[in-house]
């Protein structure tokens, strides 16, 4: 292409691009200017509705209160009636009940004398009670107006109610102070009406008293009462503080609460001279407001998104073919060598990193037989490649691996899966156990065709034998070869099992070695070594291949015999005469090869004598712990009696 058509190009590219900038600005600003009209329409609606439930609840409270007001002006004015006649309490309290039926949302109504007693009530417990101490009646009787409304804040009685009470003073024929009457507000009552503007399951409506405190919130269990909204900084605070009857807010009723969309109203109850008034309010989480709005600007943004990517895609591709149109085509035979060489290059990369870390690497064709092996194959395997190529490795053969197995590599070469360790054991040129991991991976030509398996293998004998080793040792008393500790425990659960289960006795023998601790210091640990050895060579002649010999530590060994019999007396003779018989057997002179390098042909002359404790296994449960203990407390009684002896354990008497 020319210097010339290379500009001009570029220059009509750019020009494409400025314009597909503006047409975009444009479509963005759009949807802007449509999504924050919305979300303030939104905003007015809501607005709307949370003050409209407000007056609703404004408007029947007032009402109630109205009505209460009145009850509680009748009373004052039968009080005098009352105290002048001999049952007034009786007809106070029947004429409290009656109001207290007609008015759901009161609690209960009381009426007190001047001392703060309780002189008549709908509730008879009451009765008789003092409540001089009480807050709502000190403030009254400090400051007592008879035209006067007192709204108390909310609060919880004796009887463990949560209540606010309205109040009135009974004034005296002088105009004194001479008691009250009170109505408590049952906040389970006024929660229907609270419940009946709640228009959404995300809505609240709560009724507050001017000092802070809620009445009652819907929808809440939990309990309220201590709780003061009225915080510095707070919503409530700040319409209180404005003075205004209405007002509606965004932020949070209390400081550590959500964002809200807060509808308040005060009713100032003035028409009934109240000293107090109540706030209404009514919110909605602001998120909540504006979910549904904001699924919509995201779905706009991703559709914006979406647009101006497919366009500039679309814009870059025609703009991508043009400038190709205008390239001089490369040859194909050069792409095609490059390729090649590449190919090449890769797959000497390929063998060099497997080389590196395994010990060798090999092909298979697609009937899954070896084409070609690399690497240090012959020492560890006893094939070469004439061994190998042609074959299968199931022709090959595996000494660990059944038909079954070869089954199952079948099915999984055949399903071109990747293999992963398949470990396989063979011999080596020397006819020694190894043990083979290998790995592979199936190859498909450019069209996907299936054409064999490459990958790589590794002799993983020493870790094999590393672990067996292991395994040996977990089970095994490295020196004398018999089962240590965690293998009898295993074994003397079977017997035990055996006995209970076929209705035998069996017999537990603990052997302790007489005087081996001199014979130790004498010789060395080396001839002490050999001495163990050979006496665990000796247990193991006089016992059955069913029975177990094992060393519990040290010079201490234990025999396990089952199937002794059915008869105690039957089977405790025949326990005593094995270990009699392993006495005797011990007590032979041992005669040890001397570990001294000058001494390589001499032989060791050792006598050594064993003490025998032994204890029957019974067909009742047993406790394996219990039977080493008792067979460990015979043979220290041989030991007592001299050593070089078997006893028997008999229970204490």
């Amino acid at each position: 292409m020319l210097p010339f058509e290379r500009r001009s190009l570029a220059s009509k590219h750019w020009k494409e691009w400025f314009i597909f900038a503006l047409i975009f600005a444009a479509v963005g600003a759009f949807w802007a200017f449509t999504l924050v009209d919305s979300h303030e329409r939104i905003k007015t609606r809501e607005e709307e509705r949370l003050t409209h439930q407000c007056d609703v609840v404004a408007m029947n409270l007032t009402r109630q209160f109205s009505a209460i007001n009145t009850a509680l002006t009748g009373v004052i004015k039968e009080v005098p009636v009352w105290r002048s006649q001999i049952d007034g309490p009786r007809l106070a309290a029947e004429h409290l009940k009656a109001l207290n039926n007609a008015m759901p949302g009161v609690l209960t109504f009381l009426i007190f004398d001047a001392d703060g007693t309780v002189k008549a009530s709908d509730k008879q417990q009451l009765v008789g009670m003092n409540f001089s101490a009480r807050d709502y009646f000190q403030a009254v009787v400090k400051n007592p107006h008879p035209d006067r409304l007192y709204v108390w804040p909310p609060f919880t009685t004796k009887l463990g109610n949560f209540t606010m009470t309205l109040i009135r003073v009974i004034p005296s024929s002088t105009g004194t102070f001479d008691g009250m009457v009170v109505a408590a507000l049952d906040a389970e009552e006024f929660k229907v009406l609270l419940q009946s503007v709640l228009y959404r399951p995300d809505i609240r409506a709560a009724l507050i008293h001017s000092d802070g405190i809620p009445f009652l919130m819907a929808p809440t269990s939990k309990h309220i009462s201590g709780l003061q909204l009225v915080e510095p900084g707070g919503l409530l605070f700040g319409h209180i503080q404005s003075g205004n009857t209405t007002s509606v807010l965004k932020g949070k009723i209390a400081s550590d609460g959500e964002d809200l969309l807060v509808a308040l109203q005060t009713i100032e109850l003035k028409s009934l001279n109240a000293d107090k008034s109540m706030v209404v309010a009514v919110d909605r989480p602001w998120d909540s407001i504006f979910s549904r709005w904001k699924r919509d600007v995201y779905q706009a943004i991703g559709l914006y998104a979406a647009l101006i990517v497919s366009a500039a895609i679309i814009l870059a591709l025609r703009q991508h073919r043009r400038i190709r149109d205008r390239r001089v085509t490369v040859s194909m035979e050069a792409e095609r060598e490059a390729h090649v060489q590449e190919l090449h290059e890769s797959n000497h990369r390929f063998r060099r990193l497997t080389t590196l870390s395994s010990d060798w690497y090999w092909e298979q064709d697609e009937h899954f037989r070896f084409v070609q092996l690399h690497g240090d194959v012959d020492p560890k395997t006893k094939a070469a490649n004439e061994v190998h190529v042609g074959k299968t490795r199931w022709e090959i053969g595996a000494l660990n691996l059944t038909e079954l197995d070869w089954d199952n590599h079948r099915t999984m070469l055949a399903n071109h899966e990747e293999i992963r360790d398949f470990v396989i054991q063979r011999t080596d040129a020397s006819g020694s156990i190894i043990w083979i991991s290998t790995s592979g991976m199936p190859l498909f030509d450019a069209n996907g065709t299936f054409k064999g398996y490459q990958g790589v293998a590794k002799d993983i004998t020493a870790s094999k034998l590393i672990e067996e080793r292991i395994k040996y040792l977990a089970f095994y008393d490295g020196l004398t070869h018999l089962p240590n500790r965690r293998l009898l425990n295993d074994r003397l659960a079977v017997a035990i099992a055996t006995c209970k289960r076929n209705n035998l006795f069996g017999a537990l023998m603990f052997i302790d070695l007489d005087d081996f601790k001199p014979i130790n210091d004498r010789y060395g640990h080396g001839i002490g070594d050999k001495l163990l050895v050979e006496v665990s060579s000796r247990l193991t002649t006089c016992v059955r291949e069913v029975d177990t010999a094992a060393r519990l530590g040290g010079d201490e060994f234990i025999v396990v015999v089952s199937d002794l019999g059915t008869e105690f007396q039957d089977s405790k003779v025949l326990a005593m005469s094995i270990a009699e018989k392993i006495r005797v057997e011990i007590a032979q002179p041992f005669w040890i090869a001397s570990v001294q390098e000058f001494e390589s042909d001499a032989r060791v002359e050792i006598h050594c004598t064993a003490s025998v404790g032994v204890t029957l296994l019974s067909p009742l449960e047993e406790d394996a712990d219990i039977l080493i203990k008792r067979a460990d407390l015979a043979m220290y009684r041989s030991k007592d009696a001299g050593r070089n002896r078997v006893q028997f354990y008999d229970q204490p008497s």
